[in-house]
């Protein structure tokens, strides 16, 4: 099966992308990056690399997402303070970083983590605040992982 593409176009000869897109698309599942340059075999390219893979993804079903995301919603994983910051440092989160997943969880979704989902929701929220883009990659691939459990 083919995966997901994303197409960087070049500038007129800055050498910058004409758009920097997020380095790992919502969703994204079997990633690969395609770079294609403005040149007389740009067009043939498209059409034998990408277009294909556009094609698989539009008639992709999201059956297999919606399953993850429901599972997660019914996992219930800790229901005390205690569970909470256990089933974190069982996933290797640092104590500080769990604390901070807990904190945020409370804040965004307005009631304790109790499921995967909230943990999830929490690991990722905490991502946002991280400055360095490989470490909020390393944080958003750490619950995709925690998602990928339940399938």
């Amino acid at each position: 099966m083919m995966g997901n593409y994303q197409v960087r176009f070049r500038g007129r000869g800055r050498g910058q992308s004409h758009r920097e897109p997020s380095p790992l698309p919502d969703g994204a599942e079997e990633f690969r990056e395609v770079k294609i340059r403005h040149t007389r075999h740009a067009l043939h390219r498209f059409t034998d690399d990408v277009a294909p893979a556009l094609a698989a993804y539009a008639n992709s079903s999201p059956n297999k997402f919606r399953r993850a995301i429901t599972n997660a919603k019914e996992t219930i994983v800790a229901k005390t303070a205690e569970e909470r910051l256990e089933f974190l440092q069982r996933q290797k989160f640092t104590k500080p970083d769990a604390e901070a997943i807990i904190r945020s969880v409370l804040q965004e979704e307005q009631h304790p983590a109790r499921t995967v989902f909230d943990f999830v929701q929490g690991i990722t929220a905490t991502a946002r605040a991280l400055p360095h883009q490989d470490a909020r990659i390393e944080r958003e691939l750490r619950a995709k992982n925690l998602l990928d459990r339940l399938t």
